[in-house]
């Protein structure tokens, strides 16, 4: 019920809201199961919740800040043994009066959304932890290659839950018609919170320097990557707002979905995929920029993997790969022919774009490989971008932001928290 619907358009649409009365009956069941938690049947579905989980989030004002929305009841007195010493409905809520006296109040739909079944679970989990994703092969990026406007973004919270939501789903889309400025992507950044910092600075310029501090500073082909895999928490999201491109050929970026090559090889090269899993790779960059010396290490797997056994960030780079591998003589020539595989089926399943002058590409530095061919270099033909960083943490809270302001879910916060 909770569902986001996906946006195929370029365009934004309005999800229409959730209608309470699509959530909750006005007719509930209320009975004790076993000793220690409640159970409700709203609209036939049956619900359980255990009394501790209902007593810690009682949303009164003695138990939660409304402006914070923050818990602050005192734990110091909190009992876990909690019980109901009644409990009653009213027309779209629940009245619970505890054994210690106190009283609370919860509207059914908030309930259910927060409720313990799988679907209602992953129903919250979609709309407001995080959208789910969806893998792409380079066969189908201009079915799944969305385009927004940058005007639309700057002016338009419609517009810009839109590009977010599909940015999280698909890990890239483009931004057209930007202005010619090395502070137009600034707004684009603003409209989110704010830039990472790393030692290049807050933003980056991308054009062909010869005595450069990184290889992406070269007209020469820039191998598949991805950007800064040695820091701990590498950037999220790369925006390279193309100021000027190159009118050689060349300039082209190869994106690939690194979860669509993992999900592939965990499925037909298991032991390949379980070693690019597992074994720790050394990352470095070591230099100087503006004056700022730099040694950066970081120690990851090509795939690392969260407890769920679902992917959390791929590091790929060949130009910023240590040459200390921290693995037994033994994992070595495994572990390099399970990278070449790697590496082989991102170029087998890339697809290939090249920006013009006023597009901003943003993609999901934790997701996608990104490379560029090689281009010519001169007085008279100049290719310049404009780069910046934005983590996924701002960008996710931005977008349950908006979820909850546009209002496409309900039963976020009661009535009355709602600001």
């Amino acid at each position: 019920m909770f569902a986001l619907k996906r946006f195929q358009s370029c365009r934004f649409k309005f999800i229409p809201k959730i209608i309470a009365t699509q959530i909750h009956s006005h007719s509930v069941l209320l009975k004790y199961t076993n000793e220690d938690h409640l159970k409700l049947n709203i609209k036939g579905n049956d619900l359980k919740f255990p009394f501790v989980w209902l007593r810690d989030n009682c949303q009164c004002d003695q138990c939660f800040h409304r402006t914070a929305k923050s818990r602050i009841l005192d734990w110091t007195k909190f009992d876990i043994n909690i019980k109901p010493a009644n409990v009653a409905q009213g027309e779209n809520s629940l009245q619970v009066t505890w054994s210690d006296g106190h009283k609370s109040s919860y509207e059914f739909d908030w309930l259910k959304f927060r409720s313990f079944t799988p679907e209602n679970q992953k129903t919250y989990k979609d709309t407001i932890f995080r959208p789910k994703r969806i893998t792409w092969h380079g066969d189908d990026f201009e079915n799944i290659f969305s385009k927004h406007y940058y005007n639309d973004i700057v002016k338009s919270e419609e517009a810009l839950y839109n590009w977010l939501h599909q940015l999280s789903i698909y890990g890239v889309a483009l931004i057209q018609n930007t202005p010619a400025s090395e502070t137009a992507v600034d707004k684009i950044v603003d409209k989110i919170g704010f830039t990472k910092r790393t030692h290049y600075g807050i933003k980056f310029i991308v054009q062909h320097v010869a005595n450069t501090s990184n290889v992406a500073y070269l007209s020469s082909n820039l191998q598949m990557h991805t950007d800064l895999p040695y820091y701990e928490y590498c950037p999220g999201v790369n925006l390279l707002h193309c100021l000027v491109q190159t009118a050689s050929r060349g300039g082209e970026n190869l994106l690939v979905d690194c979860h669509y090559v993992a999900n592939y090889m965990k499925e037909n090269h298991p032991d390949e995929y379980k070693i690019l899993t597992d074994t720790e790779v050394e990352w470095n960059d070591i230099g100087e920029e503006d004056g700022n010396e730099f040694y950066k290490l970081n120690r990851s797997p090509v795939i690392s993997l969260d407890k769920h056994g679902e992917i959390t960030k791929i590091n790929f780079s060949v130009a910023q790969r240590s040459s200390n591998l921290p693995a037994p003589y033994e994992s070595v020539i495994p572990w390099y022919k399970s990278y070449a595989l790697f590496h082989n089926l991102g170029r087998k399943f890339a697809a290939k774009y090249k920006t013009q002058d006023g597009d901003i590409l943003v993609f999901d530095n934790r997701r996608l490989l990104h490379s560029r061919s090689a281009y010519e270099d001169n007085s008279n033909n100049v290719r310049k971008l404009i780069g910046a960083y934005v983590d996924w943490d701002e960008i996710y809270s931005r977008l349950r932001c908006l979820t909850v302001k546009l209002k496409y879910v309900d039963g976020i916060f009661q009535s009355n928290h709602r600001g």
